[in-house]
């Protein structure tokens, strides 16, 4: 949030709390302004789709955007900026197809991982070659097993309970499973 505040020095905060936003929305899109709205929930307020969509209004060679029942004159230099605090917000599909959506959690091991991965990709190219190939061999490994053991729960399901330790076919897949 810092680094919007920077960016854009003259920015308006506004809050879905404060009874005052919508007042602060129709100056910023009536006279081209930043508004960065904090701390917004998972919902929106749904008099700003019209905002969010920028669904504009021709009129002559302006444009107006309608909220609720007004018509306000939209200036192309209006920019809306939200924020939350939730580490991993579910925006319902409408809102996510209006904005854009970016993730600025970052976790230290993340990073530290990410940085390795850069520095050993440039000093070690086959070190870091090996690195990929085991990670997809490792997930090919993954599929199996998942794989083997959904053929040994489909034959344990099928097969007759009084005879399944006579079952050859069973026992042969289990020791392959076991091998494996």
């Amino acid at each position: 949030m810092q680094w919007i505040k920077k960016m854009e020095p003259d920015i308006q905060i506004a809050d879905f709390k404060d009874n005052n936003y919508m007042r602060i929305i129709e100056g910023a899109i009536r006279f081209g302004k930043k508004v960065l709205f904090q701390d917004v929930g998972e919902e929106m307020d749904p008099t700003l789709d019209n905002v969010l969509n920028k669904s504009l209004i021709s009129v002559g060679k302006s444009y107006c955007v309608k909220i609720g029942e007004k018509e306000i004159e939209y200036d192309m230099k209006f920019k809306l900026y939200i924020t939350t605090r939730m580490q991993n917000p579910h925006y319902t599909p409408e809102v996510s197809t209006k904005v854009a959506v970016v993730n600025f959690v970052a976790k230290q091991e993340g990073l530290e991982e990410q940085c390795l991965d850069i520095v050993v990709g440039l000093e070690q190219p086959s070190v870091q070659k090996q690195r990929d190939d085991q990670i997809t061999k490792i997930e090919a490994n993954n599929k199996m097993i998942v794989q083997l053991e959904d053929d040994i729960l489909e034959r344990l399901q099928q097969a007759d309970m009084e005879l399944i330790l006579e079952n050859v076919a069973l026992i042969d897949k289990l020791d392959e499973s076991k091998a494996t």
